[in-house]
């Protein structure tokens, strides 16, 4: 096994995590979210049994549907994070607010992502746990 050898600091994990992953989501810049992942990027939301591979395929599509279903409003706020530097990963738990396009239903959750990042700081790899079971990310 390798081992790592370009270690992110701290204020690198949150930025890339705050700012330009959940900034461009919520922006609903899918250009900008996707630059966040690298090519080979999986992207598995546990609590749905559903994985999500390649950046410019499964993961792309999943983005396209999300910001479709929730474009009225789409927040993550309230950020928690637990950082290895050493490994090149970060597990963050946060809020959800979300406002559904079709009906304007309101939808609230608390949700802990895990980000696994390479050495160029991109990610590798994202699990996914949300809050009551729900995927709104298809």
């Amino acid at each position: 096994m390798s081992k790592q050898t370009d270690v992110k600091s701290k204020d690198f994990f949150v930025e890339m995590v705050e700012n330009h992953y959940f900034g461009n989501v919520d922006a609903n810049n899918l250009e900008g979210v996707l630059e966040c992942f690298r090519e080979d990027a999986v992207f598995t939301i546990q609590t749905a049994h559903s994985v999500h591979k390649g950046k410019d395929d499964g993961i792309k599509e999943m983005f396209i549907n999300l910001f479709k279903n929730y474009q009225p409003k789409m927040v993550h706020k309230d950020f928690r994070h637990v950082i290895d530097e050493e490994k090149n990963c970060c597990a963050s738990q946060f809020n959800v607010e979300l406002i559904e396009t079709n009906s304007d239903q309101e939808v609230l959750l608390t949700n802990c992502n895990f980000f696994y990042f390479d050495e160029q700081g991109k990610f590798k790899e994202v699990y996914v746990y949300m809050s009551d079971g729900q995927n709104v990310l298809g």
